[in-house]
Protein backbone atom coordinates (compact mmCIF):
# COMPACT_ATOMS: atom_id res chain seq x y z
CA UNK A 1 0.00 0.00 0.00
CA UNK A 2 1.45 3.17 -1.19
CA UNK A 3 2.35 5.91 1.16
CA UNK A 4 -0.72 8.87 1.31
CA UNK A 5 -1.07 11.79 3.19
CA UNK A 6 -4.16 13.32 3.93
CA UNK A 7 -4.43 16.97 4.83
CA UNK A 8 -7.53 17.64 7.24
CA UNK A 9 -8.41 21.19 8.42
CA UNK A 10 -9.86 21.91 11.86
CA UNK A 11 -10.18 24.83 14.17
CA UNK A 12 -7.73 24.21 15.71
CA UNK A 13 -5.15 24.24 12.53
CA UNK A 14 -4.17 22.24 9.44
CA UNK A 15 -3.29 18.33 9.90
CA UNK A 16 -1.50 16.02 7.94
CA UNK A 17 -2.21 12.23 8.32
CA UNK A 18 0.36 9.96 7.38
CA UNK A 19 -0.69 6.08 6.40
CA UNK A 20 0.34 3.13 4.52
CA UNK A 21 3.92 1.67 3.70
CA UNK A 22 6.35 3.75 4.85
CA UNK A 23 9.63 2.50 3.12
CA UNK A 24 12.33 3.09 1.16
CA UNK A 25 10.91 0.92 -1.51
CA UNK A 26 7.99 3.61 -1.79
CA UNK A 27 10.92 6.48 -2.09
CA UNK A 28 9.27 8.07 -5.16
CA UNK A 29 6.00 8.21 -3.17
CA UNK A 30 7.39 9.40 0.19
CA UNK A 31 9.11 12.46 -1.71
CA UNK A 32 5.96 13.19 -3.66
CA UNK A 33 4.54 12.94 0.11
CA UNK A 34 6.53 15.15 2.15
CA UNK A 35 6.46 17.84 -1.26
CA UNK A 36 2.77 17.90 -1.32
CA UNK A 37 2.57 18.50 2.74
CA UNK A 38 5.71 21.75 2.07
CA UNK A 39 3.11 23.07 -0.46
CA UNK A 40 0.94 23.28 2.40
CA UNK A 41 2.55 26.23 4.95
CA UNK A 42 -0.37 26.08 6.98
CA UNK A 43 0.08 22.64 8.30
CA UNK A 44 1.04 22.53 11.99
CA UNK A 45 0.80 18.61 12.75
CA UNK A 46 1.33 15.93 11.34
CA UNK A 47 0.06 12.11 12.44
CA UNK A 48 1.61 9.09 11.60
CA UNK A 49 -1.46 6.76 11.62
CA UNK A 50 -0.99 3.29 12.00
CA UNK A 51 1.02 2.56 8.95
CA UNK A 52 1.86 -0.94 7.34
CA UNK A 53 5.18 -0.74 7.67
CA UNK A 54 7.98 1.74 8.88
CA UNK A 55 11.23 1.95 8.45
CA UNK A 56 14.57 4.10 8.52
CA UNK A 57 14.33 5.57 5.15
CA UNK A 58 10.78 6.83 6.23
CA UNK A 59 12.11 8.43 9.43
CA UNK A 60 15.55 10.23 7.74
CA UNK A 61 12.95 11.70 5.65
CA UNK A 62 10.73 12.96 8.65
CA UNK A 63 13.40 14.34 10.40
CA UNK A 64 14.69 16.37 7.21
CA UNK A 65 11.60 17.56 6.63
CA UNK A 66 10.75 18.70 10.10
CA UNK A 67 14.00 20.29 10.47
CA UNK A 68 13.66 22.33 7.23
CA UNK A 69 10.07 23.56 8.06
CA UNK A 70 11.11 24.33 11.67
CA UNK A 71 14.42 26.46 10.40
CA UNK A 72 11.30 28.83 8.10
CA UNK A 73 10.24 29.30 11.73
CA UNK A 74 7.31 27.38 11.28
CA UNK A 75 5.81 25.54 14.33
CA UNK A 76 4.97 21.74 13.54
CA UNK A 77 4.33 18.81 15.96
CA UNK A 78 4.46 14.69 15.40
CA UNK A 79 2.32 12.49 16.88
CA UNK A 80 1.73 9.15 15.80
CA UNK A 81 -0.43 5.83 16.27
CA UNK A 82 2.26 3.77 15.79
CA UNK A 83 2.42 -0.21 17.48
CA UNK A 84 4.64 -0.99 20.08
CA UNK A 85 7.34 -2.71 17.74
CA UNK A 86 7.35 0.19 15.21
CA UNK A 87 7.98 2.77 18.18
CA UNK A 88 10.28 0.73 19.46
CA UNK A 89 11.77 0.87 16.22
CA UNK A 90 12.10 4.77 16.71
CA UNK A 91 13.38 4.68 19.81
CA UNK A 92 16.17 2.20 18.74
CA UNK A 93 17.20 4.18 16.10
CA UNK A 94 17.46 7.45 17.88
CA UNK A 95 14.60 8.72 16.29
CA UNK A 96 12.01 9.44 19.54
CA UNK A 97 12.96 12.59 19.51
CA UNK A 98 10.29 13.71 16.35
CA UNK A 99 8.02 13.43 19.14
CA UNK A 100 8.92 15.80 20.96
CA UNK A 101 8.25 19.85 19.88
CA UNK A 102 10.94 21.88 18.28
CA UNK A 103 13.61 19.74 19.38
CA UNK A 104 15.91 20.30 16.64
CA UNK A 105 18.87 18.45 18.39
CA UNK A 106 20.38 16.11 16.42
CA UNK A 107 19.09 12.11 17.18
CA UNK A 108 21.41 9.66 18.66
CA UNK A 109 20.93 6.00 20.29
CA UNK A 110 21.60 5.67 23.72
CA UNK A 111 23.81 1.87 24.58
Amino acid sequence: MKPMVNIIKTPSGTKGKITGELTGQHGASLTALFNKLRTKTDVTSITIDQPVAIDLCFLQMLWAFLQETRAEGRTITVSSGLNENDFKLLKLAGFDALLQPQDTALPHVTH
